[in-house]
């Protein structure tokens, strides 16, 4: 398992570097009502993108487990107050008491 990992990260370093050098081209990055104006080379600007990208789906997927566990946390606490609140069962030492008829 360990082997396929370093095989797919070693190939997938090997692609990045093939992209880096073929787009070397400078692209001009503005945002158009602030005055910021970027002059970056296309690998840069595609690598920044895909990096703001992974490091927003990381954020959303930490906000989304914690989320379940806070939610899983408040059922198991509710199931825990209705099991102590519930009337204790009868021991097997007291006999039963039959329904009365009707």
């Amino acid at each position: 398992m360990r082997f396929l990992r370093v095989l797919f990260a070693a190939l997938l370093l090997i692609v990045l570097v093939v992209f880096a050098v073929s787009n070397r081209q400078v692209v001009v990055v503005s945002l158009e009502p602030l005055p910021f104006i970027l002059d970056l080379p296309l690998y840069l600007l595609v690598f920044l993108i895909f990096l703001t990208g992974l490091i927003a789906g990381a954020v959303l997927g930490r906000l989304n487990a914690w989320s379940s566990a806070r939610r899983k946390r408040q059922a198991d606490a509710l199931k825990a107050a209705a099991r102590s609140a519930a009337p204790p069962e009868p021991s097997g030492n007291l006999p039963s008491v039959p329904p009365p008829a009707v």
